[in-house]
């Protein structure tokens, strides 16, 4: 349903509406709503009605849209029509919802960003990880520690009352079970209790790091399931899959940067290959059973935290 505001306010909201919105992020926000009701019709070797949308430079061949006008663009005439032949998608299928409505017309009102790099042409495009950097917010506690901050603020929005520091007891008792999943010896807390300079924890700390084969042998336990190094179900075979227990664990007990560690998971050493090689399964396989699917979808679960 359209409307018209009288008066003045109308004059407000035309003046002060587009700066209401935060500019559309075309990745993350258009191209979902292209891809869900528009491609499978405009993209790649199609374009029924000659229409193609694999780019901007075609959309505006078509006349399609106006940049800056999306009042005059065609395209939004056609998701909001109630016209059964003109209306888009074709009425037998979803209709876009009005918040897939409002980002499109504010997409087109903000001039309608769309990357040269970008198409929906046969190589189908894939929105990429958009980096996300936090906005640290201010601290009502003075402290400087990012996590710290972030808690904080959580707690004040939520009216949480964050419990008091935990004693020394409980800290030795976490920080052991952390760094080398053992509780500490009753001489351990009490050497740690007695020591009464400002600096105990930072000492504990290095302490325990320094114990380079309990911190090893535990964490070999959580990179084992990370790395599928302790698979043994079916599909290991055939050298299928060679396990890294003994690169793991030099690298663990050698402290190795993270960087390197990565790079030689990724660019294998003959140490570390096993990762990399998958499994190799017998008879026909379907997409995800591929060794270079495996292994890429084991990267992107490990170090990007998706499937």
């Amino acid at each position: 349903m359209r409307f018209e505001l009288p008066g003045l306010l109308s004059c407000f909201f035309l003046a002060s509406g587009a700066n209401a919105f935060a500019k559309v992020d075309f990745v993350h926000e258009v191209v979902p709503i292209l891809k869900q009701h528009c491609i499978e019709c405009h993209g790649g070797e199609k374009a029924k009605g000659k229409f193609s949308m694999n780019s901007r430079a075609l959309m505006l061949d078509a006349e399609a849209a106006v940049p800056g006008k999306s009042e005059e663009s065609l395209l939004i005439e056609l998701i909001t029509s109630d016209d059964s032949d003109e209306q888009m998608p074709p009425s037998k299928k979803p209709r876009l919802s009005e918040s897939e409505i409002q980002s499109i017309r504010q997409w087109i009102d903000q001039g309608m960003d769309w990357p040269d790099e970008i198409t929906f042409s046969d190589d189908r495009y894939e929105p990429p990880l958009k980096p996300r950097k936090p906005e640290l917010p201010p601290s009502t506690t003075g402290t400087g520690n990012p996590i710290d901050r972030i808690v904080e603020a959580y707690f004040n929005g939520k009216a949480v009352t964050s419990r008091e520091s935990i004693n020394d007891s409980e800290f030795l008792r976490r920080l052991s079970l952390d760094l080398i999943g053992l509780p500490p010896s009753p001489e351990e807390l009490l050497t740690f209790l007695l020591d009464q300079s400002g600096e105990r924890r930072e000492r504990i700390v290095s302490k325990l790091l320094n114990r380079k084969q309990a911190y090893a042998e535990h964490w070999m336990t959580f990179w084992n399931d990370l790395l599928r190094n302790t698979y043994s179900g079916t599909g290991f075979i055939d050298d299928g899959r060679r396990q890294i227990t003994g690169w793991l664990y030099q690298s663990l007990l050698d402290n190795k940067p993270f960087d390197q560690f990565t790079r030689e998971l990724i660019a294998p050493t003959p140490g570390s290959e096993g990762f990399i090689r998958g499994i190799k399964w017998r008879g026909n396989v379907n997409a995800s059973q591929s060794r270079e699917l495996q292994f890429s979808q084991n990267i992107s679960q490990v170090f990007l935290g998706i499937n």
